[in-house]
């Protein structure tokens, strides 16, 4: 039987990071901290642009990345 620590940071990140495309999507950001979605795209082409911008989606929310919109045409994120 395991004893299931209560506020533990290594599990509270592994949630955060957990899931097929995370590791990679903020491996890729390392390498690209400035990044257009369509450039991040191709660095990871086995990602299907749903699922990225979902986990995009899931890490800004944890707090993991952050997202820029510049005011210019076309919109620049």
């Amino acid at each position: 039987m395991t004893k299931q620590v209560e506020n533990c940071p290594i599990e509270s990140s592994l949630k955060q990071i957990s899931g097929k495309w995370k590791s990679v999507i903020i491996f890729r950001l390392l390498e690209h901290p400035q990044c257009r979605f369509n450039e991040l795209q191709k660095l990871i082409p086995e990602c299907s642009r749903r699922m990225l911008a979902l986990q995009l989606k899931e890490l800004e929310h944890d707090g993991l990345i952050s997202k820029t919109v510049y005011p210019v045409v076309p919109p620049k994120t």
